[in-house]
């Protein structure tokens, strides 16, 4: 999904880097547009960051996403900092999982930075794979 920046708001109207127009046409047919304040586009980039970086890094050395998305959640504060979500089975038992749906700002960024400190934690020893941190302003 593309991110557009508003420039500015004229008339009450988003007013765009690029024309309006320019930016309906790369939409797929049946798609929409979703207008996000400042903190949520904040916390959206700190998710896809989570998501596109940090899990799809760690996963090339061959485990699963899921596998590494349960071990990060495991291992940096994952029940203290993150979304606990109960899901039904088929037989209809529930199952708690953690998720960073709806996780606000401060706490994905204490996520983050806790993601990045226990990868680079020698006394630990977990030999996980180097992690690009986000952009500074993420991580803040």
């Amino acid at each position: 999904m593309s991110t557009y920046e508003i420039m500015e708001m004229i008339d009450g109207q988003p007013c765009f880097e690029e024309p309006l127009q320019d930016i309906l046409a790369t939409c797929k047919e049946g798609g929409a547009l979703k207008v996000l304040s400042p903190l949520e586009n904040h916390t959206d980039r700190q998710r896809r960051w989570y998501k596109g970086v940090a899990l799809v890094e760690l996963a090339k050395n061959g485990d699963s996403v899921q596998w590494w998305d349960h071990e990060l959640k495991k291992h940096c504060d994952g029940l203290a900092l993150l979304k606990k979500e109960i899901l039904l089975t088929d037989n209809g038992t529930p199952l708690g999982r953690l998720t960073i749906k709806g996780v606000g700002k401060r706490k994905m960024t204490a996520f983050i930075n806790r993601i990045l400190e226990v990868s680079m934690d020698k006394k630990l020893n977990l030999g996980w794979p180097t992690i690009p941190p986000p952009d500074p302003e993420l991580r803040s």
